[in-house]
């Protein structure tokens, strides 16, 4: 009996002061706030995610914004529109509009704007802050979600709106790209022998380098016609690419591949053996060859003549260290004239 008496004693106690406690605790807690939490989480939200630079060419500068909708309804939401006011440097520059679709019901949906920044706009913004190394960027709005009849005395309203502000700083850019210091050199006699393994295909391909590079700037026309198209003989190029940013933020650039085209003919691809990043201009050092088997009619007159209509495009990675853009995609296309000796 008295076993008895003091377990069931035992257990009074314990319940009484885990009930003690556990009111004590209770006392600490925020009833307002985990309300109000709780109704968070039972209504659809928009977030603006983030603001990232995706793209710089030669033309433009390409943001990216970065958004989403969640609607925990297990009806869709209906489509709405995605407003933006875009301020650079504290000044209003432009207005961005996109349609948010339909959310489907207990889903997220992503919402991704470009935004595209043409440098002969920008040039205005840069006279107005010289020497400046980049521009603040500021995304802002309000995007008003639209609540389903059904489900409007949940969220107490018949939409809900959501204020959004994002900066982001992005470099003070106007690139070039050039092509300097170009030349072709000749493969010397022993090269000419291994590669034809004949002494007549060695003759016939030393004619057509004689021509094609000789001072007399003549076309010795294309390799089919001179009759060395089975030729295995690769001759090599040497030029720099320079690429300078004619703004004042320093650029950095890596992973860089190019092609080059002559008279609308493919003529040259590859990647630089070296890469001096000198703050606003880069020189990338190039050694690439091309094989004269393949020689064109159009690219033999562009070669004998030292100067060629050409398109150099590619790309690269990118970035500005002093406003730690990380790396960017970096995209060039640029078409001209050039010449040689």
């Amino acid at each position: 009996m008295i076993r008895k008496t003091s377990l069931h004693t035992y257990i009074g106690i314990t319940l009484a002061a885990n009930l003690l406690f556990g009111c004590a605790q209770l006392q600490k807690v925020d009833l307002k706030k985990v309300k109000e939490k709780i109704e968070d989480l039972d209504k659809p939200s928009f977030i603006l995610e983030k603001v990232s630079i995706a793209e710089i060419n030669l033309s433009e500068i390409k943001l990216r914004v970065d958004s989403k909708v969640k609607n925990p309804y297990p009806i869709a939401l209906p489509a709405t529109n995605l407003e933006m006011n875009i301020l650079i440097e504290g000044q209003q520059f432009t207005k961005a509009k996109t349609k948010i679709p339909n959310v489907g019901g207990n889903s997220n949906k992503p919402v991704p704007v470009d935004l595209t920044f043409a440098y002969n706009d920008l040039v205005a913004l840069y006279k107005k802050v010289p020497g400046k190394i980049d521009l603040v960027v500021k995304v802002q709005g309000v995007v008003s979600l639209p609540i389903p009849e059904k489900y409007r005395s949940v969220a107490g309203a018949a939409s809900l709106d959501f204020p959004f502000e994002e900066e982001r700083k992005i470099p003070a850019v106007l690139p070039d790209i050039e092509i300097r210091n170009f030349k072709i050199i000749k493969p010397d006699p022993s090269t000419i022998l291994s590669s034809a393994g004949t002494e007549d295909l060695a003759k016939k391909a030393t004619s057509f380098l004689d021509t094609l590079l000789g001072p007399q700037k003549k076309s010795p026309g294309s390799a089919v016609a001179a009759g060395i198209s089975s030729l295995d003989l690769k001759v090599d190029t040497e030029f720099q690419i320079v690429l300078k940013n004619r703004a004042t933020s320093r650029l950095q650039f890596s992973e860089f591949e190019f092609d080059l085209t002559l008279e609308k003919e493919k003529f040259l691809t590859g990647q630089p053996v070296r890469i001096e990043n000198q703050g606003q201009e880069s020189i990338l050092s190039v050694r690439t060859s091309f094989p004269l088997g393949t020689v064109t009619q159009g690219i033999a007159n562009a070669i004998s003549k030292r100067s060629a209509a050409f398109r150099l495009s590619g790309k690269a990675s990118t970035e500005a260290p002093e406003i730690e853009t990380g790396p960017v995609l970096f995209k060039f296309d640029k078409s001209g004239s050039f010449s040689w000796n």
